[in-house]
Protein backbone atom coordinates (compact mmCIF):
# COMPACT_ATOMS: atom_id res chain seq x y z
CA UNK A 1 0.00 0.00 0.00
CA UNK A 2 1.62 3.56 -0.54
CA UNK A 3 1.88 6.03 1.62
CA UNK A 4 2.44 9.03 -0.68
CA UNK A 5 0.33 11.46 0.49
CA UNK A 6 -2.31 13.26 -2.16
CA UNK A 7 -1.44 17.37 -2.73
CA UNK A 8 -5.06 18.05 -0.04
CA UNK A 9 -3.02 16.12 2.19
CA UNK A 10 -0.08 18.13 2.46
CA UNK A 11 -1.22 21.40 1.72
CA UNK A 12 -3.53 20.85 5.21
CA UNK A 13 -0.11 19.45 7.08
CA UNK A 14 2.15 22.06 5.75
CA UNK A 15 -0.94 25.03 6.68
CA UNK A 16 -0.57 23.72 10.42
CA UNK A 17 2.91 24.13 10.55
CA UNK A 18 2.95 27.74 10.95
CA UNK A 19 4.23 29.49 14.34
CA UNK A 20 1.63 32.28 13.77
CA UNK A 21 2.14 34.99 16.05
CA UNK A 22 -1.38 36.94 14.84
CA UNK A 23 -4.27 36.04 12.49
CA UNK A 24 -2.16 38.02 9.79
CA UNK A 25 0.49 35.60 9.66
CA UNK A 26 -2.05 32.52 9.24
CA UNK A 27 -3.78 34.41 6.13
CA UNK A 28 -0.17 34.89 4.88
CA UNK A 29 0.93 31.85 5.19
CA UNK A 30 -2.51 30.02 3.50
CA UNK A 31 -1.75 32.35 0.74
CA UNK A 32 1.83 31.72 0.26
CA UNK A 33 1.30 28.16 0.19
CA UNK A 34 -2.12 28.48 -2.63
CA UNK A 35 0.81 30.48 -4.97
CA UNK A 36 3.12 27.75 -4.39
CA UNK A 37 0.83 25.06 -5.37
CA UNK A 38 0.03 26.52 -8.66
CA UNK A 39 3.19 25.16 -9.79
CA UNK A 40 4.19 21.63 -10.57
CA UNK A 41 8.01 22.41 -9.02
CA UNK A 42 6.09 23.98 -5.59
CA UNK A 43 4.08 21.08 -5.58
CA UNK A 44 6.77 18.73 -6.22
CA UNK A 45 9.17 20.64 -3.36
CA UNK A 46 6.76 21.27 -0.40
CA UNK A 47 5.01 17.72 -0.83
CA UNK A 48 8.29 16.41 -0.18
CA UNK A 49 9.06 18.29 2.75
CA UNK A 50 5.23 18.27 4.34
CA UNK A 51 5.24 15.61 6.89
CA UNK A 52 9.07 16.24 8.02
CA UNK A 53 8.35 17.97 11.07
CA UNK A 54 9.68 21.11 9.93
CA UNK A 55 7.99 24.43 11.50
CA UNK A 56 7.48 27.79 9.63
CA UNK A 57 7.87 31.03 10.64
CA UNK A 58 7.57 34.62 10.05
CA UNK A 59 10.61 36.72 11.36
CA UNK A 60 11.72 40.11 10.32
CA UNK A 61 15.39 39.14 8.86
CA UNK A 62 17.94 42.03 7.31
CA UNK A 63 19.74 41.34 4.58
CA UNK A 64 18.33 38.03 4.41
CA UNK A 65 15.19 36.44 2.32
CA UNK A 66 15.10 33.17 4.54
CA UNK A 67 16.54 30.26 6.46
CA UNK A 68 16.75 26.79 7.06
CA UNK A 69 17.09 25.83 10.50
CA UNK A 70 17.88 22.58 10.25
CA UNK A 71 18.91 21.34 13.67
CA UNK A 72 15.60 22.92 15.10
CA UNK A 73 13.18 22.11 12.04
CA UNK A 74 12.37 25.38 11.34
CA UNK A 75 12.27 27.03 7.87
CA UNK A 76 12.09 31.50 8.51
CA UNK A 77 11.18 33.84 5.99
CA UNK A 78 11.29 36.94 6.18
CA UNK A 79 7.67 39.12 7.08
CA UNK A 80 9.18 42.65 4.86
CA UNK A 81 8.60 40.64 1.90
CA UNK A 82 4.95 40.37 0.23
CA UNK A 83 3.82 36.81 -0.13
CA UNK A 84 4.02 36.07 -3.88
CA UNK A 85 8.15 37.07 -3.52
CA UNK A 86 8.56 34.76 -0.49
CA UNK A 87 7.15 32.12 -3.12
CA UNK A 88 10.60 31.39 -4.64
CA UNK A 89 12.29 31.63 -1.07
CA UNK A 90 10.16 28.79 0.56
CA UNK A 91 11.00 26.81 -2.48
CA UNK A 92 14.58 27.45 -1.90
CA UNK A 93 14.98 26.96 1.88
CA UNK A 94 12.38 23.72 1.47
CA UNK A 95 15.29 22.60 -1.12
CA UNK A 96 17.65 22.45 1.87
CA UNK A 97 15.32 20.79 4.22
CA UNK A 98 15.29 17.79 1.82
CA UNK A 99 19.13 18.54 1.33
CA UNK A 100 19.50 17.74 4.72
CA UNK A 101 16.89 14.56 4.81
CA UNK A 102 19.26 13.16 2.59
CA UNK A 103 22.08 13.82 4.26
CA UNK A 104 20.42 12.19 7.63
CA UNK A 105 19.54 9.06 5.81
CA UNK A 106 22.89 8.34 4.50
CA UNK A 107 25.42 9.10 7.26
CA UNK A 108 22.76 7.70 10.10
CA UNK A 109 23.72 10.90 12.00
CA UNK A 110 20.79 12.85 14.45
CA UNK A 111 21.46 15.86 13.36
CA UNK A 112 22.88 17.29 10.36
CA UNK A 113 25.09 20.18 12.03
CA UNK A 114 26.75 17.56 14.13
CA UNK A 115 28.02 16.03 10.93
CA UNK A 116 28.79 19.38 8.95
CA UNK A 117 30.47 20.91 11.80
CA UNK A 118 33.25 17.98 12.02
CA UNK A 119 34.46 18.71 8.31
CA UNK A 120 37.49 20.31 7.47
CA UNK A 121 37.28 23.89 6.11
CA UNK A 122 37.61 22.49 2.28
CA UNK A 123 35.16 19.92 2.41
CA UNK A 124 32.83 22.21 4.77
CA UNK A 125 33.02 24.53 1.92
CA UNK A 126 32.95 22.69 -0.95
CA UNK A 127 29.65 21.31 1.00
CA UNK A 128 27.77 24.17 1.77
CA UNK A 129 28.49 25.97 -1.43
CA UNK A 130 27.44 23.18 -3.86
CA UNK A 131 23.95 23.05 -1.08
CA UNK A 132 23.39 26.68 -1.66
CA UNK A 133 23.54 26.22 -5.66
CA UNK A 134 21.40 23.63 -6.01
CA UNK A 135 18.78 25.32 -3.79
CA UNK A 136 19.44 28.45 -6.23
CA UNK A 137 18.64 25.83 -9.28
CA UNK A 138 15.47 24.82 -7.93
CA UNK A 139 14.66 28.33 -6.95
CA UNK A 140 15.01 29.47 -10.79
CA UNK A 141 12.90 26.89 -11.47
CA UNK A 142 10.18 27.26 -9.92
CA UNK A 143 10.65 31.22 -10.50
CA UNK A 144 10.19 30.23 -14.65
CA UNK A 145 7.39 28.42 -13.80
CA UNK A 146 5.91 31.51 -12.57
CA UNK A 147 7.13 33.79 -15.46
CA UNK A 148 3.62 33.96 -17.24
CA UNK A 149 1.32 34.24 -13.88
CA UNK A 150 3.48 36.67 -12.29
CA UNK A 151 5.53 38.60 -14.21
CA UNK A 152 6.90 40.86 -11.56
CA UNK A 153 8.17 38.00 -9.43
CA UNK A 154 10.05 36.56 -12.10
CA UNK A 155 11.40 39.91 -12.92
CA UNK A 156 12.62 40.18 -9.89
CA UNK A 157 14.30 36.78 -9.97
CA UNK A 158 15.47 37.64 -12.99
CA UNK A 159 18.28 39.62 -11.09
CA UNK A 160 20.51 36.81 -10.30
CA UNK A 161 23.03 35.21 -12.83
CA UNK A 162 21.40 32.13 -11.52
CA UNK A 163 17.63 32.89 -12.64
CA UNK A 164 19.37 34.12 -15.96
CA UNK A 165 21.31 30.98 -16.95
CA UNK A 166 18.13 28.93 -15.80
CA UNK A 167 15.71 30.65 -18.24
CA UNK A 168 18.50 31.20 -20.88
CA UNK A 169 18.41 27.61 -21.55
CA UNK A 170 14.66 26.78 -21.23
CA UNK A 171 14.59 29.36 -23.58
CA UNK A 172 17.09 27.93 -25.85
CA UNK A 173 17.12 24.31 -25.16
CA UNK A 174 13.23 23.56 -23.05
CA UNK A 175 15.53 21.24 -20.98
CA UNK A 176 15.41 21.08 -17.55
CA UNK A 177 18.30 19.22 -16.71
CA UNK A 178 20.77 21.47 -18.87
CA UNK A 179 18.94 24.88 -17.53
CA UNK A 180 19.21 23.03 -13.68
CA UNK A 181 22.96 22.20 -14.87
CA UNK A 182 23.59 26.16 -16.31
CA UNK A 183 21.59 27.40 -12.92
CA UNK A 184 24.21 25.11 -10.43
CA UNK A 185 27.41 26.44 -12.01
CA UNK A 186 26.23 30.26 -12.02
CA UNK A 187 25.97 30.70 -8.60
CA UNK A 188 29.89 30.22 -8.38
CA UNK A 189 30.31 33.12 -10.41
CA UNK A 190 27.59 35.35 -8.77
CA UNK A 191 30.17 37.79 -6.43
CA UNK A 192 27.70 38.96 -4.05
CA UNK A 193 27.08 35.33 -2.90
CA UNK A 194 30.73 34.49 -2.77
CA UNK A 195 31.38 37.17 -0.63
CA UNK A 196 28.72 36.91 2.09
CA UNK A 197 28.40 33.32 2.69
CA UNK A 198 32.57 33.44 2.87
CA UNK A 199 31.78 35.49 5.81
CA UNK A 200 29.17 33.03 7.09
CA UNK A 201 31.44 30.03 6.18
CA UNK A 202 34.44 32.01 8.41
CA UNK A 203 32.25 32.37 11.04
CA UNK A 204 31.14 28.98 11.69
CA UNK A 205 34.41 27.38 11.12
CA UNK A 206 35.91 29.49 13.78
CA UNK A 207 33.20 28.30 15.98
CA UNK A 208 34.05 24.97 15.09
CA UNK A 209 37.81 24.89 15.38
CA UNK A 210 36.93 26.46 19.15
CA UNK A 211 34.81 23.40 19.80
CA UNK A 212 37.29 20.98 18.38
CA UNK A 213 40.26 22.56 20.52
CA UNK A 214 37.85 22.18 23.38
CA UNK A 215 37.27 18.52 22.67
CA UNK A 216 40.19 17.16 20.42
CA UNK A 217 39.71 13.73 20.48
CA UNK A 218 35.91 14.48 18.46
CA UNK A 219 35.77 11.99 15.57
CA UNK A 220 36.69 14.42 11.99
CA UNK A 221 33.99 13.77 9.38
CA UNK A 222 34.64 13.61 5.68
CA UNK A 223 32.66 13.71 2.61
CA UNK A 224 33.62 12.74 -1.34
CA UNK A 225 32.34 14.72 -3.97
CA UNK A 226 29.90 11.91 -4.89
CA UNK A 227 28.41 11.95 -1.72
CA UNK A 228 28.16 15.35 -2.65
CA UNK A 229 26.26 15.20 -5.78
CA UNK A 230 23.85 12.77 -4.47
CA UNK A 231 22.23 15.58 -2.26
CA UNK A 232 21.66 17.57 -4.85
CA UNK A 233 18.86 15.77 -7.36
CA UNK A 234 16.66 16.36 -10.00
CA UNK A 235 14.00 14.35 -10.84
CA UNK A 236 15.33 11.83 -8.26
CA UNK A 237 19.01 11.88 -9.97
CA UNK A 238 21.93 13.55 -9.79
CA UNK A 239 22.37 15.99 -12.04
CA UNK A 240 25.87 17.85 -11.63
CA UNK A 241 29.08 15.94 -12.61
CA UNK A 242 31.23 15.47 -9.02
CA UNK A 243 34.06 16.50 -10.59
CA UNK A 244 33.12 20.37 -10.69
CA UNK A 245 32.96 20.36 -6.59
CA UNK A 246 36.46 20.59 -6.73
CA UNK A 247 37.48 23.17 -10.18
CA UNK A 248 39.81 25.49 -8.50
CA UNK A 249 37.21 28.77 -9.57
CA UNK A 250 34.36 26.90 -7.46
CA UNK A 251 36.36 26.68 -4.44
CA UNK A 252 38.74 29.70 -4.66
CA UNK A 253 38.40 32.58 -1.35
CA UNK A 254 39.39 35.56 -0.63
CA UNK A 255 43.11 35.63 0.00
CA UNK A 256 42.28 37.48 3.85
CA UNK A 257 39.86 34.35 4.21
CA UNK A 258 42.49 31.87 3.44
CA UNK A 259 45.06 33.34 6.02
CA UNK A 260 41.91 33.44 8.83
CA UNK A 261 41.83 29.85 8.43
CA UNK A 262 45.27 28.64 8.29
CA UNK A 263 45.36 30.59 11.60
CA UNK A 264 42.60 28.05 12.70
CA UNK A 265 45.26 25.21 11.91
CA UNK A 266 43.13 23.61 10.05
CA UNK A 267 45.57 22.34 7.45
CA UNK A 268 43.06 21.64 4.74
CA UNK A 269 43.01 25.36 4.37
CA UNK A 270 46.13 25.30 2.38
CA UNK A 271 44.07 23.41 -0.49
CA UNK A 272 41.73 26.72 -1.24
CA UNK A 273 43.15 28.26 -3.99
CA UNK A 274 42.62 32.50 -3.49
CA UNK A 275 40.46 34.19 -5.83
CA UNK A 276 41.76 35.86 -8.73
CA UNK A 277 44.83 33.38 -8.78
CA UNK A 278 42.82 30.15 -9.50
CA UNK A 279 44.51 29.40 -12.80
CA UNK A 280 46.49 26.92 -10.90
CA UNK A 281 45.65 23.83 -9.62
CA UNK A 282 45.10 23.20 -6.27
CA UNK A 283 47.77 21.47 -4.53
CA UNK A 284 47.39 17.63 -4.29
CA UNK A 285 47.33 16.64 -0.20
CA UNK A 286 50.93 15.29 0.08
CA UNK A 287 52.43 18.59 -0.91
CA UNK A 288 50.28 20.47 1.22
CA UNK A 289 51.12 18.63 4.26
CA UNK A 290 54.35 19.85 3.29
CA UNK A 291 53.29 23.81 2.57
CA UNK A 292 51.79 23.47 5.70
CA UNK A 293 55.24 22.54 7.83
CA UNK A 294 56.80 25.46 6.41
CA UNK A 295 54.76 28.36 7.19
CA UNK A 296 55.51 29.82 10.01
CA UNK A 297 58.94 28.30 10.56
Amino acid sequence: MSTQKSDFECFAKLSTSLYALNSADNENFGSLLRTVYEFPKGKEVMNDVAFKGYKFLYEAMMGVNGACDYDHKTVRLNSFFRQNDLAPILVHECTHVRQVDRLLEKTGVEKAGSFINALDAYDFIKLNRALEADACAHQAAFAYQMKDRYPQVFEKEMKTPMMQAYSAEMDKSGDETKAMQASFKAWYCFKNYQESYEKQFLAQLKFNAENKAKNPAAESKKISNEEIAALCLHNGSSYISPALFDQAENMAISAQGKEKLLQLNDKSAARLPVRGETKEKIPAPVLVKAAVRSKGR
